[in-house]
């Protein structure tokens, strides 16, 4: 036998022991108890009492391990563990020694298996072992391993078939062993189990109370009631606070969802506003609420472009509604944030295409908006109001009353449309309605209490443009006799929020004390503000009283009108559009082209008094009067 391969054959045993001394015979008594061959390979191991002799020694010592004598077995498996580790790092020594941790742990050494859990756990893919590591530390009383055993059957990883009722028990004993890690295991693996919910919330509990936020957000989620088991606020709410306190997103958005709308807990909206931010980082819904929030100014200021980051992060994480969302701020635009139809176009189509009807809706305006309502808007526009999308039913009233190529006008298909979206609650719906009321057109029986009552509900869903209606119906007195103080009222609700047309009537009461205390300086800025749009008549009225009047200061009156108005400029712009055809908004067309309604109706401008005629009508000074409200 060449002295290269310095091989040692242990003829009692048959193992072959790999050593650096010559080659030579080894002959072990077959009587030995494991007991004393693990002495003796000890003994020769260490050299104690006996010439130390290490190839003898791990002969002995492997025999003794490879026996029935679990105790000494598992000792002497340590032994032969602790000599490879001390050896040189090698692939060979290495693998010696895991094959003796393997068998220290089959014979009940808990920290071998553990360890030896750990090093197959890290391996891609799963050694087949992992399970008899498992099994055999778990045996042998390890919480971790009972941990891990039961994680193997719960996933069904690598070689290991699925069982989750076996899964159960080892969480279960795993728990009992004192791995707080089992109750919670095994809590989130009750949830679905309705014969259980009482045994999972007070495992929830626990597990929360603990330190796991995955458990307190659940139990949170229960004691909120529908879970089968008595609802609790108070400690609801203790098991949210423990889970944000640990950074859980879920619970964050959760409870700020609460918190927001005031439900179950009393509201506070900053609060909300800031557990959204907390969670937006990794709950997309998160991220979309506090989006809106920031939109909005619900709990904080408005902050459009900080909005549109976290839409943008939403809808990349597949929410859709986030495409809507932006594609409404770029269709409309917001104070400090410009309209921008091509990304408003482009959102809305993602949302579109995505099924979203309320996208299609918008799309279909954005098409109008910008020139291109053919087709395909009106495609659009008809598919969102056959899902019952109120703005498209009312959109399709006009796409209706017009015809296209694919579908020939249809007066009655258009009417039942419109009401279609009063029934819906569709605001510019109601205005609409009014006016076919008040003018009798397109086959409608006019009925002027009927539009009145439609113009009243559209106002309170918020279209001043109704007002606008009412004052006039109040003005000409087509009911009842004239009520000019009425008719001030409904045109102050629609001048301050931007009308033109109620600005110049309002001038007009001011300057000639119809229904309102006489003040020509009042009717100086209402007229100032009508003129900022182009209407003639104010411009007319305004320059009137500049020359009636010069001793005024019409700067100080021009430079505090604006303050007359309760809405900024895009709400108001938005206000004198959004009653007219979809159809008339390409070129930003804003009026119709005649008047429509009680307001359409001719109405005497009164004539200019003298001069000289009246109290306080010279240049001077006088009071503001009663603006009314």
């Amino acid at each position: 036998m060449p002295a290269s391969r310095r091989t040692i054959v242990a003829v009692a045993t048959g193992v072959a022991v790999a050593t650096a001394a010559t080659v030579a015979i080894i002959t072990i008594s077959g009587r030995q108890t494991p007991a004393q061959m693990l002495a003796d390979g000890q003994a020769y191991l260490t050299g104690d009492g006996v010439d130390r002799n290490v190839t003898k020694a791990l002969a002995l010592l492997e025999r003794a391990a490879l026996s029935e004598d679990r105790v000494n077995a598992r000792e002497a498996a340590l032994e032969l563990v602790s000599h490879f580790e001390d050896l040189s790092s090698d692939a060979s020594n290495q693998a010696s020694a895991q094959r003796w941790r393997m068998r220290a742990a089959e014979c009940g050494h808990r920290e071998s298996a553990e360890t030896l859990l750990v090093e197959l756990l890290e391996q891609v893919p799963l050694p087949e072992q992992t399970e008899r590591v498992a099994r055999a530390g778990a045996k042998a009383g390890s919480p971790y391993c009972m941990l891990v055993l039961g994680d193997l059957l719960a996933q069904g990883r690598g070689t290991v078939k699925q069982d989750l009722p076996g899964a159960r028990e080892w969480y279960r004993k795993a728990d009992e062993a004192g791995e707080a890690r089992g109750n919670s295991r095994l809590a989130i693996m009750l949830l679905d189990d309705p014969a259980q919910q009482a045994d999972c919330l007070s495992r929830l509990i626990r597990a929360g109370e603990a330190g796991d936020p995955e458990c307190a957000h659940h139990a949170a989620m229960r004691l909120l009631g529908n879970h089968g088991v008595e609802p609790d606020v108070k400690t609801a709410v203790a098991m949210f606070e423990r889970a944000i306190a640990a950074g859980h997103a879920t619970s964050c958005f959760e409870y700020a969802s609460l918190l927001e709308v005031g439900v179950l807990v009393p509201q506070d909206l900053a609060k909300a506003r800031a557990l959204q931010q907390v969670a937006a980082g990794e709950d997309p819904r998160a991220c979309f609420a506090y989006a809106q929030m920031c939109e909005l100014g619900i709990g904080g200021p408005v902050d459009v472009p900080t909005a549109m980051q976290h839409y943008a992060l939403a809808a990349k994480a597949g929410l859709r509604g986030a495409h809507l969302r932006m594609g409404v701020l770029c269709q409309e635009g917001r104070p400090g944030f410009d309209p921008n139809p091509a990304e408003a176009e482009r959102h809305l189509r993602a949302a579109a295409d995505a099924g979203d009807t309320m996208a299609q809706w918008r799309l279909s305006r954005v098409l109008v908006e910008t020139g291109r309502g053919g087709e395909e808007a009106a495609e659009l526009s008809s598919k969102a109001a056959k899902a019952g999308v109120p703005g498209a039913l009312y959109d399709q009233y006009w796409f209706l009353l017009k015809g296209s190529a694919n579908q020939p006008a249809d007066r009655i298909a258009a009417i039942e449309s419109l009401r279609a979206a009063t029934e819906q609650n569709f605001p510019e719906a109601w205005f609409r309605w009014g006016i076919l009321l008040a003018d009798g057109g397109q086959g409608v029986i006019g009925n002027t209490k009927e539009a009145a009552d439609a113009f009243n509900r559209a106002v309170e869903l918020d279209v001043p443009m109704g007002a606008l209606q009412l004052g006039a119906l109040f003005q000409l007195g087509l009911d009842a006799p004239p009520d000019n103080r009425a008719a001030a009222s409904q045109y102050r609700f629609a001048a301050e929020r931007g009308v033109t047309e109620a600005q110049f009537r309002l001038g007009l009461m001011y300057e000639f004390g119809n229904g309102l205390p006489t003040d020509e300086r009042e009717a100086y800025r209402w007229y100032h503000l009508a003129s900022a749009e182009g209407d003639g008549r104010a411009i007319a009225r305004r320059a009137h009283l500049r020359t009636r009047l010069l001793q005024q200061d019409w700067q100080s009156l021009e430079d505090t009108a604006p303050g007359l108005l309760l809405v900024e400029p895009a709400k108001a712009k938005l206000h004198r559009e959004q009653v007219w055809s979809p159809l008339d908004r390409r070129g930003g067309r804003g009026t119709p082209a005649k008047g429509e309604g009680f307001a359409g109706r001719e109405f005497s401008i009164p004539a200019d008094r003298p001069a000289a005629g009246g109290k306080g009508r010279s240049g001077g000074q006088r009071s503001k009067g009663n603006r009314g409200n």
